[in-house]
This record gives structure tokens, C-alpha cells and sequence, in this order.
């Protein structure tokens, strides 16, 4: 394993693994996994992967923080990457991590914390969600013969909560926001020992979350996209694609760098607010808390607990990031669906939301290529999708001439 320790973001200290299970000790800020890509590139090349049989997220083994394979065959990762067409004269591709075993992007992280877990002789995974982390964490971790127990807003969709329930994790909801159960989470898992799972709190999360983009590249040749495009909530997501893109870069698999554009609602918009301050001149960067409603629960955050960082990404790989409304993301749902045949949560085809946006205001440009994220599916929040297809749904007697009036009455015969 070619771990060299872990790095602050905001003091830059450095630590190595055996001091620290989740932030920095000095700061209590987020710490990066740091690894030596010297050492690794006399091991890894493009004719390694090309080779490998392993199709899921252990195919990258040599790359995660763990010393062996973990003992989980559900396939996580090496999701599909499809062609979109051109839309607006961009080359499209849409990434459908809906088709993890949980349905979600959030996989990727619960099987690389669930690894870490086991290597450390830990029992018990616990997690602060708004669904999708802790279903997740609930399906892989029973996969993996591990206790779990998650930390729900008493607003979480019924689709997730029975999901969870399913899985057998013990399941806790509170009273309160996202934020709420984060910080009951973080508060058992201190008093208790239990391993924490927590976005933002658990460096593991982003290394797990990394391994998309190695997937986008070796998809596509090894030919990197001009644009990312994902939803954000607490930032780790987009923080992770940026991370594994330049580990590739740093290890010249990949000669150049993609831009990434992160989505936000309108309504939970605490990273693109910080993003526009610091355009304006506002220094430090800092991501302060915002009052989210938005419709899109899994992006529906006060507190980005990796929004630094998520920011950062956006900065350093000269991207931008977009607000769009609600209803766009309603939009979206449909489109994503009847265009491409992919049925995304709100906050999912979000992305795409953002990508219709930017290609109006000229930011993505005709002749670009373009990688949107698809990060959940959408019988995650089915009710959410019912609520725009109400139309569709045609109710008539059970008889052929019923059926017959209203073909005539729709010009369909």
C-alpha cells in the first residue's frame, strides 16, 4: 500500500494513518489520503487495467488505502457511461451509478469505509444520512457482515427508510435536519467508539467516491472530458471526482485535467454562494451555512461538511459552479427518463438541470465533451416523480369501447 499519511486542507499538517481515524487533529479540519505516486507508477499503467478482470471499483486496488481485497462480491462501480448525443453541439455522456447494489453513487464510499473497518478490526459502522449514505451503508454492510446504524431526518423518503429498514441496519430518526442527526452521529460515535462513517468527517469517503472518475477515463480511452458535471450537497462527491482525476494525472495515465461544474438547488446553495463571494473578492474561502428546502433531499444541506473542499475543486480545476431551480430539476426527471432511458432522483438528474444551464450561458460550449453524473436512482423518491407524471395516468372502464373513446377523443386511432 502506497499510502504516504493524510494531509490537512486548511493547516496543510501532515499525519500518518495510525494517528488519526477521521479529521485533523490540530484543526479538526478534513484531511486527504496521500499517496506516492512515484512508487506507484512503476505498478499501475493504462495496459494494467486493460488486462484486469475485476470489474467494480476493486479493480483500483493499487490506488485505495487498503492493504488486500475486501470480502464483498456485489458489484460496486463500473457503472455504465453512456453515449448521450449531441445535445446543443456538446458531446454528452451520462455516468448511471443508480445501478449500485444500493442504487446510489454513495456505494463507493460505504464499501471503501466498510474495508477500512474490517483491516481495523471495527464492528460497528455508523452514519449520518439523508437516505442514500445510510442505505448504502445498511445494504453493503450486512453484504459484509458488518453492524450498522444510521441517523435519519424524520424527511427522509419512504422508498429509503424502507430500504434501510430491509437491510436490517438499526435505523434512528430524529427529530430535526440532516444537520441534526450529522451532529447526534458524531456526538454516539465519540461517546461510543462506534467507526464513523460521516461525509466530510471520514477521509475514507473521498477515496472511495474517487474511483468514478478513474471509471469516466478508462471508459473513454483514456480520453478526458472537458466537463463533469455533478450535483452537490455536502460537497464530497464533487471533491472525490477531483481527487481521482488527479491522482490519474499524477501518475500519467491522463494528460490533462476536466473541468468540473457542481449543481446546486437554488434552495441549497451554501457552496455555490461561497464560489460567487470568492469571485466578488471575499477571502478566505469559507462555505457558511444556508436554510436548505429544496425538493432534492439527498443534495439538501445546511452545512456542507465538505464544501471547503468541494469549492476548492471547483477553483482549482478552473470550473464553475450553478444554481438551478427546483422545477428545473423536476424537468429534468422526465427528460433524463424519455431521452435516455435513466429514471434519476431529483437530486441526481440535477446535474443535467446544471448542464442544460451552462450550455445556455455559453460556458459549455458546442464541440465540448461533457460527462454527467447520474448519482441515484429514482424509486429512491418515487413520490417525488409521481407528483409531475400525474397527467399521464389515464383512467377508463374495463371494456373495449372505453378504450375505443378515448383514442378517438386523443386522435390516436
Amino acid at each position: 500500500m502506497d499510502v504516504l499519511g493524510a494531509r490537512c486542507h486548511a493547516c496543510h499538517k501532515e499525519w500518518s494513518l495510525s494517528e488519526t481515524l477521521y479529521d485533523c487533529p490540530a484543526c479538526h479540519a478534513n484531511l486527504d489520503i496521500c499517496y506516492d505516486y512515484e512508487s506507484l507508477k512503476k505498478k499501475v499503467s493504462r495496459e494494467t487495467f486493460r488486462q484486469h478482470s475485476q470489474f467494480s471499483l476493486w479493480r483500483y486496488l493499487p490506488l485505495l488505502p487498503i492493504q488486500k481485497l475486501p470480502s464483498m462480491t456485489l458489484q460496486i462501480g463500473w457503472t455504465p457511461l453512456y453515449p448521450g448525443g449531441s445535445v446543443h453541439g456538446v458531446n454528452l455522456y451520462l455516468k448511471d451509478d443508480g445501478r449500485n447494489p444500493s442504487g446510489s453513487f454513495k456505494d463507493r464510499a460505504s464499501a471503501l469505509v466498510l474495508a477500512v473497518a474490517q483491516e481495523r478490526g471495527m464492528t460497528q459502522v455508523i452514519a449520518a444520512s439523508t437516505g442514500n449514505a445510510g442505505s448504502s451503508l445498511a445494504c453493503l454492510g450486512t453484504h459484509a457482515n458488518m453492524a450498522t446504524m444510521v441517523f435519519l431526518p424524520h424527511t427522509a423518503p419512504i422508498a429509503k427508510v424502507t430500504q434501510l429498514a430491509v437491510f436490517g441496519a438499526r435505523l434512528f430518526m430524529v427529530n430535526g435536519s440532516y444537520d441534526d442527526a450529522y451532529d447526534l452521529c458524531l456526538a454516539a460515535s465519540q461517546r461510543w467508539g462506534w467507526y464513523n462513517r460521516n461525509t466530510g468527517y471520514n477521509p475514507f469517503t473521498r477515496e472511495g467516491k474517487k474511483t468514478c472518475a478513474y471509471e469516466i477515463c478508462e471508459q473513454l480511452a483514456w480520453r478526458v472530458p472537458d466537463w463533469v458535471v455533478v450535483s452537490v450537497g455536502d460537497g464530497n462527491i464533487l471533491s472525490g471526482l477531483w481527487k481521482g482525476f488527479r491522482d490519474l494525472y499524477h501518475l500519467n495515465l491522463i494528460d490533462r485535467l476536466p473541468r468540473l461544474a457542481g449543481v446546486q438547488s437554488s434552495q441549497s446553495n451554501a457552496v455555490a454562494a461561497t464560489i460567487q463571494r470568492f469571485e466578488a473578492g471575499e477571502r478566505p474561502l469559507h462555505v457558511q451555512p444556508v436554510q436548505a428546502t429544496t425538493l432534492a433531499d439527498s443534495i439538501s444541506v445546511d452545512i456542507p461538511r465538505d464544501g471547503n473542499m468541494a469549492a476548492q475543486a471547483i477553483l482549482d480545476s478552473q470550473g464553475v459552479a450553478v444554481e438551478v431551480p427546483d422545477q428545473a430539476i423536476r424537468d429534468s426527471i422526465c427528460t433524463v427518463a424519455q431521452r435516455w432511458g435513466i429514471f434519476g432522483e431529483p437530486a441526481a438528474v440535477a446535474s443535467y438541470a446544471g448542464f442544460e444551464k451552462l450550455c445556455q450561458l455559453g460556458e459549455i460550449r458546442s464541440g465540448e465533451t461533457a460527462v454527467c453524473v447520474i448519482t441515484g436512482n429514482g424509486l429512491k423518491d418515487v413520490a417525488a416523480a409521481s407528483s409531475i407524471v400525474q397527467d399521464a395516468v389515464i383512467r377508463i372502464d374495463p371494456d373495449i369501447d372505453s378504450l375505443h373513446e378515448h383514442l378517438n377523443n386523443h386522435a390516436i386511432l
